[in-house]
């Protein structure tokens, strides 16, 4: 995982030559918990769009926050679920480890 390293001052996404964007999605909210301690950029509920890639997710935020962009390449991504409530918006949830030295 990343922090600030694949997004453009107008809010666009910054991807490798060797890859493309597949999908975009816009209006997207990503949370973080259970991490010890809680860095300031993890903090709250992030707004933005999320660009997937044939390798990786990136989370491009909306405004001016601590977490401009954040990178999850799939080898990182485990124990994912998507969850379906009757009363409620469907969401992804899963755990992202830090690679060595991250």
């Amino acid at each position: 995982m990343a922090l600030n390293r694949n997004h453009s001052e107008g809010g666009g996404v910054i991807v490798n030559n060797s890859e493309n964007v597949l999908m975009t999605y816009d209006h997207v909210e990503i949370t973080f918990s259970d991490m010890e301690p809680m860095p300031d950029a993890f903090k709250g509920t992030k707004k933005g769009s999320v660009f997937l890639t044939p390798y990786r997710v990136i989370f491009v935020s909306k405004g001016k926050d601590a977490m401009q962009s954040f990178v999850m390449p799939f080898y990182l991504l485990k124990d994912c679920e998507i969850k379906q409530p009757v009363f409620g918006a469907n969401y992804i949830k899963g755990t992202v480890k830090a690679e060595a030295g991250g």
